[in-house]
């Protein structure tokens, strides 16, 4: 079988449409905030005051006692960077970043109280949501965001024995008349989240709403159209999330599967549009599993929890299998015996959806049964911005990079950054062929990210044997006949292999590198075409805390003509 990916590149095309319709509306929502601080704006949010709720919404995110535990001491690891809490002020505490903020005011992190239990537990998260109450009736500011309203919203409403575990009914109804304000809020500025995931939770958020609490029809039906119409844009059609961030697919999904079971325990219809993009991701969910059951390091996205991906696959009527090759994902899975191979094979998404994607062109994570052995560095947002601006780069990736250079563009400061965010653009594209034999499967790929800096173009082969037990790879610089700019002289260039922190490493006599796995399993690297080397490195897929680890790095002068390393990982024959 012979596939050929579609060209996909990435460029500057919309981030000028975009910069401009962001100038005006930075400058319309400080008019927009200034009247929803007014007393008038506040009584437009009242209405039929509900006196509860209809279901308690399921949870897919993994619980864990020991972030119960931390932030009953005061210390709030959240997404951001980790705050210290003096004398239970919570909303005294000034937050690290805007991520940080907005996971807070999310209340997610709750769920991890719930699977502590006790009464310790619900004081805790009754004087939180008190003291928000309080602070943060005017419907404006970062705690009244759209997707902020319906994190939270989902988190008061599936924890509702911890927010309303008293029978103080003063207590009660003022917690669901503010769930019903804060509703009619979102419903009211959906279209204000951002772009991608957010606005797309925002809509989730909404619907849910529109089943949790009573008289929701209208708010129901404005968050299932508003699903189907982002789901439309932002769902790809092999599954994928546009931003091709493999744990923000999970997150989606979660969400999605969260949707779906309420709309089905109240007996309402999941719409198509749902069902279809949620039968579409659950096997491209799959695809990105490593033998570990969690999910490959790429673009932004860490391991996630087995438990959560377990849980939410676990709703999957269709149980669809994953397949070797997601061409609008731009992602390539190679799988024999116990050994998987995932690679990227695409450009950056489209800049709207791209603030958090990695430079990682032609990167690929290796990893035979449960044992991860070659991955990406991975990012982490409890490090805040400066780590994970770091960890974009090429030479976090297991891939060939130049001296100082990535592959992609990342366009972070001055008016653009401030008011998009850092989003990435590869200034080429990138291709892959995909060839299944007998004896194994080919991978063919090339990007144009030198192109424009150097004139060159990194074409990379891999070769996985049909017994699992060779993984073998070429990385070549060639000369792009139609680049502005022509190679000349030397081009110093590095090809990574970052190692997973499980992996013992060692160089042997002969210039090889002897990978042991727990277990006792062993792998032998070789390789031509350049000098073969141990470095440090780190490990951020499972966030926090970071763990130091090992790379392998061959690196060449650009003397030979063309560049070209050829290297393999053989598994070693137990002895």
């Amino acid at each position: 079988m012979d596939e050929l990916a579609p060209l996909r590149t990435g460029s500057y095309a919309g981030m000028w449409r975009d910069l401009l319709e962001s100038a005006f509306l930075h400058q319309w929502q400080g008019v927009k905030e200034f009247w929803r601080a007014n007393a008038l704006y506040r009584l437009t949010l009242n209405g039929p005051m509900p006196d509860r709720l209809s279901l308690a919404p399921e949870d897919f995110q993994a619980q864990r006692l020991e972030d119960a535990d931390a932030m009953f001491r005061g210390r709030f690891r959240l997404p951001g960077g980790t705050v210290l809490i003096k004398d239970g002020a919570l909303w005294d505490a000034e937050s690290p970043n805007e991520s940080w903020a907005e996971e807070l005011h999310g209340f997610g992190w709750i769920r991890h109280f719930a699977l502590a239990g006790g009464e310790a537990s619900s004081t805790f998260v009754r004087n939180a949501v008190h003291d928000w109450l309080k602070r943060y009736a005017e419907a404006s500011g970062l705690s009244w965001r759209p997707h902020v309203i319906a994190r939270r919203l989902a988190a008061w409403s599936t924890y509702t024995r911890l927010v309303i575990s008293s029978n103080d009914m003063l207590w009660r109804s003022q917690v669901l008349h503010s769930m019903a304000r804060q509703a009619r809020h979102l419903a009211r500025t959906l279209h204000e989240a951002p772009q991608g995931e957010p606005r797309l939770a925002a809509a989730i958020g909404l619907a849910l709403m529109g089943i949790v609490l009573p008289d929701g029809a209208h708010r129901l039906k404005l968050g299932l159209d508003a699903t189907a119409r982002e789901l439309a844009r932002q769902i790809l059609p092999d599954g994928g999330h546009v931003s091709r961030n493999p744990e923000a697919l999970l997150r989606i999904l979660m969400d999605l599967m969260t949707l779906a079971v309420a709309l089905r325990n109240q007996n309402r219809p999941v719409p198509d549009e749902i069902q279809s993009a949620i039968d579409r991701m659950a096997p491209m969910l799959r695809f990105f599993r490593h033998g570990d059951g969690r999910l490959a390091v790429f673009n932004g996205g860490g391991q996630g929890t087995e438990k959560s991906i377990d849980a939410v696959l676990a709703r999957d009527d269709a149980q669809g299998r994953p397949f070797g090759f997601a061409p609008h994902s731009g992602y390539q899975r190679l799988s024999a015996a116990k050994t998987l191979v995932l690679m990227d094979t695409g450009a950056p998404p489209a800049p709207a959806f791209s603030q958090n994607a990695h430079a990682g062109a032609l990167s690929f994570e290796m990893s035979s049964g449960p044992h991860r052995i070659i991955v990406n560095c991975g990012t982490t947002l409890l490090r805040g911005p400066e780590w994970r601006e770091a960890c974009r780069q090429t030479q976090g990736h297991s891939t060939l990079g130049l001296d100082g250079v990535s592959s992609a563009e990342t366009v972070s400061g001055g008016v653009i950054g401030r008011l998009l965010g850092p989003r990435l653009v590869l200034k080429g594209g990138v291709s892959s062929r995909r060839k299944e034999e007998e004896n194994g499967i080919f991978i063919d790929a090339g990007h144009r990210g030198y192109a424009a800096s150097h004139g060159l173009i990194h074409e990379r082969r891999l070769f996985l044997s049909s017994a699992g037990d060779d993984l073998r790879g070429e990385d070549t610089l060639v000369s792009d006949p139609d680049a502005r700019a022509k190679a000349q002289g030397r081009v110093r260039f590095s090809v990574r292999f970052h190692i997973h922190p499980d992996v013992r490493a060692s160089m042997a006599q002969d210039g090889s590198v002897l990978l042991r796995l727990p277990g006792g399993e062993g792998w032998r690297f070789r390789a031509a075409g350049g000098t073969v080397g141990l470095e440090e490195s780190i490990y951020l897929g499972a966030g926090d805390p970071i763990r130091r680890t090992e790379q392998i790095v061959v690196t060449g002068d650009g003397l030979a003509e063309p560049p070209c390393v050829k290297w393999a990982i053989r598994q070693i024959a137990p002895e």
